[in-house]
Order: structure tokens, then C-alpha cells, then sequence
């Protein structure tokens, strides 16, 4: 159990080590033969849980932190808010073809884009409610009802492929698969952990890490993962790990809030937990007093470790 404070967006073990998570009653069907969600359900039409009801309820929260993110990149930064609802599936046995069924739901991700000159909207599942199932959207009959301009997910998708990275922040869950396979570089953060005076420290620092890369698509850096560390303006203290993925960096990022000596173990295995490579740099000038536990656990398991601070000019791909 974790012992770190129970505050909004500092609770780390609900921020940085989620993953892929899934509501408690939804399950994936085994059968398979509620393959597809309900399309209008996902859109408009399921009692305020849908992309209609997000954007009525958190569309001002998207500007406002989406409008920071692109102001402090120069636009160079992407930037989504999503959540996930559980949206009913669609029958495909013969005698109830068409039929909604509600004992089958699928998890449909629901996504507010901040662009430049607006903002606009999409949403995703995945056929069978499987977290690797293929992705999918549904065409709703009134996909203008949401009050944002409607876009296919892989065009939205397109659109920031040439941004540096690209900002998620969620609601309640995600499914890393989906970033890693929709988008470039990304980082995802829990929806309040990062204070509202410090999305320009976000900016800055990662632009920073991010120099730090010749380019990502390297067989060497695939040996690799990447935790960082520091503190924004409003002196909160920020956490985040990166591995490589599809030849592009995918990143969580966490606030973080350490009460209890123990806790600092709680902290180091689960972020450990989630890397994939063997090569674990710390990158960052302070890493909040985590240095010794971290040791500790990359010398029990066996783990190289690299210290980089943020003045050190050399590209990670010129490490071997």
C-alpha cells in the first residue's frame, strides 16, 4: 500500500504508475462478439459519459492548460486532454444484430486537441475491449453535436506528428499502448499534477532532455530508459520516466510528494518497474534525495546506471 499523501494530483501511485488501467467492472470480451462500440454512444448519446459531455464539462480546462503548453513551446508542443468512458458495445449475433448491449461495454478514450488557431475533437476504442485489440471509431450520425470540430483519430493524430512531443493529459485512466502507437515523443500526466504556474518549467526542461537526443529512431537507444528529475516555479517537484518505444520516447510524468522514509522505496520500484531498459540514466540536477534508494535497486537488480545533469552536452546516442 502506498503511504504517499493523499492529495489531488500528488498521489504518485495514481499519476505516474498507471499504465494501462481499466475500470474495475469492465472486462475484456472473450467471445468477441460485441466487437465494435456504439458510435453515437461515444459521441453524444450516453447520459453525459461521452465526448459531448467532456467537452461541455472540461473545455475551459483544455484551453486554459492547452494555451500554456502551445504559448510556452512556440507551438512546437502538441497538447490533448482525454478521459475514457465506458460506452455500450453493438450486437453482431444474427437474431440481435444492431442491438446495444450494455453488459458489454468498451472502453472509448474521448479527446479534446488545443490548436492554434481553436481546438477540436476525436475518440477511440478498441475492437473487443481488448487493451491490444485494434483500434477503432464508429462513424455517430451527428458527429457536429459535440460543439468542436470533429476529426478522425489518425488525422488528428497526423497532424501533430511534427510537433517535438506531445503533451497528454487524462482524466482517469489510459492505455500507453495507444500513445506509443498514435503519436511521437509523448508524456503523459495525470490531469493536475502539474501546478498551473509550471507548465512553462514542463516546457523548458523536457525541450532540454530533448536536445539531449540526436534523434530517437538508434537501435542504441532502445537498451536505454530515462528517469528525471525537477522542481517548477511553485517548487513542486515533478518525476518522470521515459522509455523508447517504436523508435519514439513515451514518457509519464508525476508530482512528487514523499512523506515517509519508506516511501522512497515505494517510489524507486515502481518507477523502475516500468522501465524496459537495462542502461537507466537519471537525468536532472537534483533528484530529491532518491540517489542512495535508487543504487540500492539498480544494484539488486542488476541495472547500469548513468548520472546526467542538464549542462552535460553529450547525446545519449553517442553513449555505448
Amino acid at each position: 500500500m502506498s503511504l504517499l499523501r493523499n492529495l489531488n494530483a500528488l498521489k504518485f501511485t495514481s499519476i505516474l504508475l498507471a499504465g494501462t488501467v481499466a475500470f474495475a467492472p469492465v472486462v475484456a470480451q472473450k467471445d468477441c462478439k460485441n466487437q465494435y462500440p456504439c458510435g453515437d454512444c461515444a459521441v453524444y448519446d450516453n447520459n453525459g459519459n461521452d465526448l459531448s459531455g467532456f467537452i461541455k464539462a472540461y473545455k475551459n480546462q483544455m484551453e486554459a492548460s492547452g494555451t500554456k503548453v502551445l504559448e510556452a513551446s512556440q507551438d512546437q508542443w502538441g497538447y490533448m486532454l482525454v478521459r475514457t468512458a465506458n460506452v455500450p458495445s453493438v450486437s453482431s449475433k444474427w437474431e440481435t444484430k444492431g442491438r446495444l448491449n450494455y453488459a458489454a461495454y468498451i472502453r472509448a478514450t474521448l479527446v479534446m486537441n488545443k490548436t492554434k488557431t481553436g481546438a477540436q475533437s476525436s475518440w477511440w476504442g478498441r475492437e473487443c475491449n481488448m487493451d491490444n485489440g485494434p483500434l477503432v471509431q464508429v462513424k455517430a450520425n451527428d458527429e457536429d453535436k459535440t460543439g468542436l470540430d470533429f476529426l478522425r483519430y489518425d488525422k488528428m493524430m497526423g497532424n501533430m506528428e511534427p510537433k517535438k512531443i506531445t503533451m497528454v493529459e487524462y482524466l482517469d485512466t489510459f492505455n500507453m499502448r495507444d500513445y506509443d502507437y498514435l503519436l511521437k515523443n509523448h508524456i503523459v500526466a495525470k490531469l493536475g499534477a502539474i501546478h498551473h504556474d509550471d507548465y512553462k518549467d514542463v516546457v523548458s526542461f523536457y525541450n532540454g532532455f530533448l536536445g539531449k537526443f540526436s534523434y530517437t529512431d538508434d537501435p542504441v537507444l532502445t537498451k536505454m530508459s530515462f528517469i528525471t528529475f525537477f522542481k517548477g516555479t511553485s517548487n513542486r517537484q515533478y518525476v518522470a520516466y521515459f522509455n523508447v518505444v517504436n523508435s519514439k520516447l513515451s514518457g509519464s510524468l508525476a508530482a512528487l510528494d514523499i512523506q515517509y522514509e519508506r516511501d522512497r522505496d515505494t517510489v524507486v520500484k515502481h518507477t523502475f518497474k516500468k522501465l524496459t531498459g537495462k542502461t537507466v540514466y537519471i537525468y536532472g540536477d537534483d533528484s530529491f534525495g532518491l540517489d542512495k534508494t535508487i543504487i540500492v535497486y539498480a544494484k539488486k537488480n542488476d541495472l547500469k546506471l548513468r548520472r546526467r545533469k542538464t549542462d552535460v552536452t553529450t547525446r545519449f546516442n553517442d553513449e555505448r
